[in-house]
């Protein structure tokens, strides 16, 4: 009895290469929110300066809602690939603007410092 190997996969076509290549730069520009993310984290527990702030509920509310940033994107990206897989490209493609909007705020005030002097 003989394996075979199964039939390769049929190229993407062109129409949804463009959504493939869209999908994968917002995750590599995901990616690199997560630095900028990290020092956020560290700072955001500056909330709880403030004498009995530990009794309130939203500086529990900020600190959980950065540190649970990644957690977020990871769960979106996971979403975004399974529905790209199952042939639902533009619901992956709407997920992951969705989820990149950070990221690209975050790319547009860096270059909105940099035009501007800030970052020289």
């Amino acid at each position: 009895m003989s394996e075979s190997t199964p039939p390769p996969l049929p190229p993407v076509p062109a129409k949804n290469r463009g959504i493939l290549i869209t999908l994968i730069v917002l995750n590599f520009l995901q990616v690199a929110s997560l630095p900028p993310w990290l020092l956020m984290a560290g700072l955001s527990v500056m909330a709880f300066d403030a004498p009995g702030s530990q009794n309130m509920w939203q500086p529990w509310a900020f600190v959980l809602a950065i540190w649970s940033y990644p957690l977020w994107l990871i769960a979106a990206d996971v979403a975004a690939w399974m529905f790209y897989a199952f042939r639902k490209r533009i619901i992956a493609l709407v997920i992951t603007i969705i989820f990149s909007l950070p990221a690209i705020a975050l790319v547009g005030l860096m270059v909105a410092g940099w035009v501007s002097g800030w970052f020289l």
